[in-house]
Protein backbone atom coordinates (compact mmCIF):
# COMPACT_ATOMS: atom_id res chain seq x y z
CA UNK A 1 0.00 0.00 0.00
CA UNK A 2 2.77 2.43 0.74
CA UNK A 3 5.76 3.61 -1.22
CA UNK A 4 8.17 2.81 1.59
CA UNK A 5 6.80 0.19 3.99
CA UNK A 6 7.95 -3.42 4.23
CA UNK A 7 11.35 -3.02 2.61
CA UNK A 8 13.10 -6.20 3.60
CA UNK A 9 14.88 -7.80 0.70
CA UNK A 10 16.30 -7.27 -2.74
CA UNK A 11 15.13 -9.45 -5.56
CA UNK A 12 16.47 -9.33 -9.05
CA UNK A 13 15.21 -10.79 -12.25
CA UNK A 14 15.55 -10.08 -15.90
CA UNK A 15 12.97 -9.85 -18.58
CA UNK A 16 13.26 -9.10 -22.27
CA UNK A 17 12.59 -5.69 -23.66
CA UNK A 18 11.32 -5.01 -27.09
CA UNK A 19 9.82 -2.93 -29.77
CA UNK A 20 6.43 -4.41 -30.47
CA UNK A 21 6.05 -6.04 -33.85
CA UNK A 22 2.35 -6.38 -34.58
CA UNK A 23 1.18 -8.65 -37.33
CA UNK A 24 -2.03 -7.54 -39.03
CA UNK A 25 -3.51 -11.00 -38.60
CA UNK A 26 -2.38 -11.46 -35.02
CA UNK A 27 -4.51 -11.00 -31.94
CA UNK A 28 -1.57 -10.45 -29.59
CA UNK A 29 1.64 -8.44 -29.97
CA UNK A 30 4.75 -10.28 -31.06
CA UNK A 31 7.69 -9.33 -28.92
CA UNK A 32 10.67 -11.04 -30.51
CA UNK A 33 12.55 -7.99 -31.76
CA UNK A 34 14.74 -5.32 -30.20
CA UNK A 35 15.24 -7.03 -26.87
CA UNK A 36 17.60 -5.98 -24.11
CA UNK A 37 17.78 -7.39 -20.57
CA UNK A 38 16.87 -5.27 -17.57
CA UNK A 39 17.28 -5.95 -13.87
CA UNK A 40 14.45 -5.12 -11.50
CA UNK A 41 15.27 -4.56 -7.79
CA UNK A 42 12.49 -4.64 -5.20
CA UNK A 43 13.87 -2.18 -2.68
CA UNK A 44 10.70 -0.23 -1.89
CA UNK A 45 7.20 -1.67 -2.01
CA UNK A 46 5.13 -0.16 -4.85
CA UNK A 47 8.01 2.12 -5.80
CA UNK A 48 7.92 3.24 -9.40
CA UNK A 49 10.99 4.94 -10.84
CA UNK A 50 9.37 7.56 -13.05
CA UNK A 51 11.93 10.34 -13.12
CA UNK A 52 12.42 11.44 -16.72
CA UNK A 53 12.01 14.34 -19.07
CA UNK A 54 14.36 17.26 -19.59
CA UNK A 55 16.62 16.23 -16.75
CA UNK A 56 19.72 17.95 -15.47
CA UNK A 57 21.98 17.85 -12.44
CA UNK A 58 22.74 20.53 -9.90
CA UNK A 59 24.76 21.01 -6.76
CA UNK A 60 22.22 23.25 -5.02
CA UNK A 61 20.52 22.54 -1.71
CA UNK A 62 17.71 20.85 -3.61
CA UNK A 63 17.74 17.09 -3.88
CA UNK A 64 15.28 17.28 -6.77
CA UNK A 65 12.78 19.65 -8.32
CA UNK A 66 9.89 19.50 -10.76
CA UNK A 67 8.36 22.58 -12.31
CA UNK A 68 9.31 24.73 -9.34
CA UNK A 69 8.31 22.22 -6.65
CA UNK A 70 11.33 20.86 -4.85
CA UNK A 71 12.63 18.56 -2.13
CA UNK A 72 15.53 19.96 -0.12
CA UNK A 73 18.64 17.95 0.63
CA UNK A 74 17.93 18.36 4.36
CA UNK A 75 14.43 16.93 4.02
CA UNK A 76 15.63 14.07 1.87
CA UNK A 77 18.46 13.14 4.24
CA UNK A 78 16.07 13.28 7.21
CA UNK A 79 13.76 10.81 5.45
CA UNK A 80 16.69 8.52 4.68
CA UNK A 81 17.63 8.46 8.37
CA UNK A 82 14.04 7.73 9.37
CA UNK A 83 13.88 4.88 6.87
CA UNK A 84 17.07 3.48 8.37
CA UNK A 85 15.77 3.87 11.94
CA UNK A 86 12.68 1.91 10.93
CA UNK A 87 14.97 -0.77 9.43
CA UNK A 88 13.49 -0.23 6.01
CA UNK A 89 16.92 0.40 4.48
CA UNK A 90 20.49 -0.32 5.54
CA UNK A 91 23.06 2.46 5.68
CA UNK A 92 26.70 1.91 4.81
CA UNK A 93 29.08 4.05 6.85
CA UNK A 94 26.11 6.16 7.89
CA UNK A 95 24.92 6.83 4.34
CA UNK A 96 22.44 5.29 1.95
CA UNK A 97 23.93 3.61 -1.10
CA UNK A 98 23.47 5.33 -4.42
CA UNK A 99 20.84 2.88 -5.63
CA UNK A 100 18.75 3.29 -2.48
CA UNK A 101 19.01 7.10 -2.60
CA UNK A 102 17.98 7.18 -6.24
CA UNK A 103 15.06 4.84 -5.58
CA UNK A 104 13.72 6.98 -2.77
CA UNK A 105 14.18 10.11 -4.88
CA UNK A 106 12.30 8.44 -7.71
CA UNK A 107 9.34 7.75 -5.45
CA UNK A 108 9.38 11.31 -4.13
CA UNK A 109 9.51 12.69 -7.65
CA UNK A 110 6.48 10.67 -8.61
CA UNK A 111 4.77 12.16 -5.56
CA UNK A 112 5.53 15.67 -6.79
CA UNK A 113 4.18 14.84 -10.24
CA UNK A 114 1.04 13.29 -8.79
CA UNK A 115 0.40 16.39 -6.69
CA UNK A 116 0.74 18.62 -9.74
CA UNK A 117 -1.63 16.52 -11.86
CA UNK A 118 -4.18 16.35 -9.05
CA UNK A 119 -4.10 20.14 -8.76
CA UNK A 120 -4.13 20.72 -12.51
CA UNK A 121 -7.27 18.63 -12.92
CA UNK A 122 -9.02 20.23 -9.94
CA UNK A 123 -9.20 17.16 -7.75
CA UNK A 124 -8.56 17.13 -4.00
CA UNK A 125 -8.19 14.62 -1.22
CA UNK A 126 -11.12 14.24 1.15
CA UNK A 127 -10.95 13.49 4.83
CA UNK A 128 -12.34 10.07 4.00
CA UNK A 129 -9.35 9.47 1.69
CA UNK A 130 -6.91 10.39 4.42
CA UNK A 131 -8.72 8.32 7.03
CA UNK A 132 -8.77 5.26 4.79
CA UNK A 133 -5.04 5.46 4.07
CA UNK A 134 -4.16 6.12 7.69
CA UNK A 135 -6.22 3.12 8.82
CA UNK A 136 -4.35 0.90 6.39
CA UNK A 137 -1.00 2.28 7.49
CA UNK A 138 -1.82 1.61 11.14
CA UNK A 139 -2.50 -2.03 10.37
CA UNK A 140 1.11 -2.47 9.35
CA UNK A 141 3.34 -3.82 12.17
CA UNK A 142 6.12 -1.40 11.18
CA UNK A 143 3.94 1.69 11.50
CA UNK A 144 5.04 2.69 15.00
CA UNK A 145 8.68 2.50 14.00
CA UNK A 146 8.29 5.15 11.32
CA UNK A 147 9.47 8.70 11.98
CA UNK A 148 6.96 11.58 11.80
CA UNK A 149 8.23 12.97 8.50
CA UNK A 150 8.13 9.54 6.92
CA UNK A 151 4.60 8.92 8.17
CA UNK A 152 3.45 12.24 6.74
CA UNK A 153 5.05 11.52 3.38
CA UNK A 154 3.57 8.05 3.11
CA UNK A 155 0.14 9.35 4.08
CA UNK A 156 0.32 12.18 1.58
CA UNK A 157 1.58 10.11 -1.34
CA UNK A 158 -0.88 7.27 -0.88
CA UNK A 159 -3.79 9.64 -0.35
CA UNK A 160 -3.00 11.45 -3.57
CA UNK A 161 -2.81 8.11 -5.36
CA UNK A 162 -6.45 7.58 -4.38
CA UNK A 163 -7.30 11.00 -5.77
CA UNK A 164 -5.33 10.30 -8.94
CA UNK A 165 -7.54 7.29 -9.63
CA UNK A 166 -10.57 9.61 -9.80
CA UNK A 167 -9.16 11.82 -12.54
CA UNK A 168 -10.97 11.55 -15.85
CA UNK A 169 -9.33 11.64 -19.24
CA UNK A 170 -9.09 15.09 -20.82
CA UNK A 171 -11.71 16.07 -23.38
CA UNK A 172 -10.88 15.04 -26.93
CA UNK A 173 -10.15 18.63 -27.97
CA UNK A 174 -7.61 18.97 -25.15
CA UNK A 175 -6.08 15.60 -26.03
CA UNK A 176 -5.60 16.76 -29.62
CA UNK A 177 -3.92 19.99 -28.51
CA UNK A 178 -1.64 18.20 -26.05
CA UNK A 179 -0.65 15.63 -28.66
CA UNK A 180 0.20 18.24 -31.27
CA UNK A 181 2.32 20.14 -28.75
CA UNK A 182 4.08 17.16 -27.17
CA UNK A 183 2.78 13.62 -27.81
CA UNK A 184 4.54 12.21 -24.75
CA UNK A 185 2.63 14.58 -22.46
CA UNK A 186 -0.32 12.18 -22.62
CA UNK A 187 1.72 9.27 -21.34
CA UNK A 188 1.44 7.32 -24.59
CA UNK A 189 3.44 6.87 -27.77
CA UNK A 190 1.89 6.34 -31.21
CA UNK A 191 4.77 5.81 -33.61
CA UNK A 192 5.95 3.89 -36.61
CA UNK A 193 9.51 3.35 -37.70
CA UNK A 194 11.80 2.06 -40.42
CA UNK A 195 14.82 0.06 -39.27
CA UNK A 196 17.93 -0.25 -41.43
CA UNK A 197 21.48 -1.44 -40.87
CA UNK A 198 23.43 1.61 -42.01
CA UNK A 199 23.17 5.29 -41.14
CA UNK A 200 23.53 6.21 -44.80
CA UNK A 201 20.47 4.14 -45.66
CA UNK A 202 18.50 5.87 -42.92
CA UNK A 203 19.56 9.24 -44.36
CA UNK A 204 18.32 8.10 -47.76
CA UNK A 205 14.97 6.98 -46.37
CA UNK A 206 14.60 10.23 -44.45
CA UNK A 207 15.27 12.20 -47.63
CA UNK A 208 12.66 10.21 -49.55
CA UNK A 209 10.09 10.79 -46.81
CA UNK A 210 10.79 14.51 -46.71
CA UNK A 211 10.23 14.55 -50.47
CA UNK A 212 6.76 13.11 -49.98
CA UNK A 213 7.43 9.37 -49.94
CA UNK A 214 4.85 7.03 -48.41
CA UNK A 215 6.01 5.74 -45.02
CA UNK A 216 4.39 2.31 -45.27
CA UNK A 217 5.68 1.75 -48.79
CA UNK A 218 9.21 2.74 -47.82
CA UNK A 219 9.03 0.56 -44.71
CA UNK A 220 8.25 -2.42 -46.91
CA UNK A 221 11.09 -1.56 -49.25
CA UNK A 222 13.85 -0.68 -46.80
CA UNK A 223 13.08 -1.90 -43.27
CA UNK A 224 14.81 -5.04 -42.02
CA UNK A 225 12.09 -5.56 -39.43
CA UNK A 226 9.96 -8.63 -40.22
CA UNK A 227 6.51 -7.88 -41.67
CA UNK A 228 7.33 -4.20 -42.08
CA UNK A 229 5.60 -4.22 -45.46
CA UNK A 230 2.36 -5.30 -43.80
CA UNK A 231 2.55 -3.22 -40.62
CA UNK A 232 4.19 -0.14 -42.10
CA UNK A 233 6.44 -0.15 -39.05
CA UNK A 234 3.56 0.71 -36.72
CA UNK A 235 4.33 -0.13 -33.09
CA UNK A 236 1.07 -1.11 -31.49
CA UNK A 237 -0.74 -3.97 -29.83
CA UNK A 238 -3.95 -5.90 -30.15
CA UNK A 239 -5.62 -2.96 -28.37
CA UNK A 240 -4.63 -0.32 -30.91
CA UNK A 241 -1.91 1.75 -32.50
CA UNK A 242 -0.60 3.40 -29.30
CA UNK A 243 1.39 2.04 -26.37
CA UNK A 244 1.96 3.35 -22.88
CA UNK A 245 4.97 5.63 -22.62
CA UNK A 246 5.91 3.75 -19.45
CA UNK A 247 6.22 0.58 -21.54
CA UNK A 248 8.69 2.30 -23.82
CA UNK A 249 10.68 3.62 -20.89
CA UNK A 250 10.77 0.33 -18.99
CA UNK A 251 11.07 -2.18 -21.80
CA UNK A 252 12.17 -0.75 -25.12
CA UNK A 253 15.68 -0.17 -26.38
CA UNK A 254 16.89 3.03 -24.73
CA UNK A 255 18.32 4.52 -27.91
CA UNK A 256 15.05 4.03 -29.75
CA UNK A 257 12.99 5.47 -26.91
CA UNK A 258 15.20 8.55 -26.72
CA UNK A 259 14.55 9.20 -30.40
CA UNK A 260 10.83 8.53 -30.15
CA UNK A 261 10.52 11.11 -27.38
CA UNK A 262 11.97 13.75 -29.71
CA UNK A 263 9.73 13.00 -32.68
CA UNK A 264 7.03 15.52 -33.60
CA UNK A 265 3.64 14.51 -35.02
CA UNK A 266 3.76 13.94 -38.76
CA UNK A 267 7.46 14.80 -39.10
CA UNK A 268 9.93 11.97 -39.86
CA UNK A 269 12.82 11.99 -37.37
CA UNK A 270 16.23 10.38 -37.52
CA UNK A 271 18.51 8.70 -37.96
CA UNK A 272 18.17 7.25 -34.44
CA UNK A 273 20.79 4.70 -33.44
CA UNK A 274 19.81 1.73 -31.30
CA UNK A 275 21.44 -1.58 -30.54
CA UNK A 276 19.66 -3.00 -33.60
CA UNK A 277 20.63 -0.48 -36.25
CA UNK A 278 19.31 2.88 -37.36
CA UNK A 279 15.70 4.03 -37.25
CA UNK A 280 13.64 6.66 -38.97
CA UNK A 281 10.77 7.39 -36.57
CA UNK A 282 7.40 9.02 -37.20
CA UNK A 283 5.10 10.18 -34.43
CA UNK A 284 1.88 9.47 -36.25
CA UNK A 285 -0.50 12.34 -37.06
CA UNK A 286 -3.26 12.74 -34.50
CA UNK A 287 -5.96 12.05 -37.09
CA UNK A 288 -4.52 8.57 -37.62
CA UNK A 289 -4.52 7.54 -33.96
CA UNK A 290 -7.43 9.47 -32.44
CA UNK A 291 -9.51 6.44 -31.49
CA UNK A 292 -6.58 4.36 -30.22
CA UNK A 293 -5.11 7.14 -28.11
CA UNK A 294 -8.38 8.17 -26.50
CA UNK A 295 -9.30 4.55 -25.78
CA UNK A 296 -5.96 4.04 -24.06
CA UNK A 297 -6.36 7.25 -22.06
CA UNK A 298 -9.77 6.16 -20.84
CA UNK A 299 -8.25 3.20 -18.98
CA UNK A 300 -5.75 4.85 -16.61
CA UNK A 301 -5.78 8.59 -17.34
CA UNK A 302 -4.31 9.75 -14.03
CA UNK A 303 -1.31 7.45 -14.17
CA UNK A 304 -0.68 8.26 -17.82
CA UNK A 305 -0.82 12.00 -17.19
CA UNK A 306 1.71 11.69 -14.37
CA UNK A 307 4.12 9.84 -16.65
CA UNK A 308 3.45 12.36 -19.41
CA UNK A 309 4.07 15.31 -17.11
CA UNK A 310 7.44 13.94 -16.10
CA UNK A 311 8.37 13.19 -19.69
CA UNK A 312 7.76 16.76 -20.81
CA UNK A 313 8.85 18.78 -17.78
CA UNK A 314 12.14 20.12 -16.52
CA UNK A 315 13.32 17.82 -13.75
CA UNK A 316 16.48 18.56 -11.82
CA UNK A 317 18.31 16.26 -9.44
CA UNK A 318 21.26 17.04 -7.19
CA UNK A 319 24.45 15.86 -8.87
CA UNK A 320 25.53 14.08 -5.70
CA UNK A 321 22.72 11.59 -6.31
CA UNK A 322 22.88 11.21 -10.09
CA UNK A 323 20.99 12.49 -13.11
CA UNK A 324 17.94 11.69 -15.17
CA UNK A 325 17.93 9.33 -18.11
CA UNK A 326 14.77 10.15 -20.04
CA UNK A 327 14.87 7.04 -22.19
CA UNK A 328 14.88 4.58 -19.30
CA UNK A 329 12.80 6.77 -16.99
CA UNK A 330 15.21 6.41 -14.12
CA UNK A 331 17.59 8.39 -11.99
CA UNK A 332 21.00 6.95 -12.78
CA UNK A 333 24.49 7.46 -11.43
CA UNK A 334 26.68 10.19 -12.93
Amino acid sequence: LSHFLLVSSKNSSSQPTRLYQMSIAANTPQTKHFRRPIALAAMLVSLVLVATGCGSSSTTKEALSLNGDSVSVDKFEKLILQLADAQQITLENGQATGDVARSVLGAMLRGLATSQIVEQYNEAATQADKDAVLAQMQEDPNFDALGPDLKDLILSMNTEDLVLARIKAPAEKEVAAMYENAPASLGAMCVQHILVKESATADKVLKLLNEGGDFKKLAGEYSIEPNAGETGGVLGSADGDCLLLSDYQAQFDAGFTAGALLAKPGVPYGPVKSSFGYHVILARPYADITLSLNALLAKTPGQMLVVGLLATSTVTVGSQYGHFDAATNKIVAN
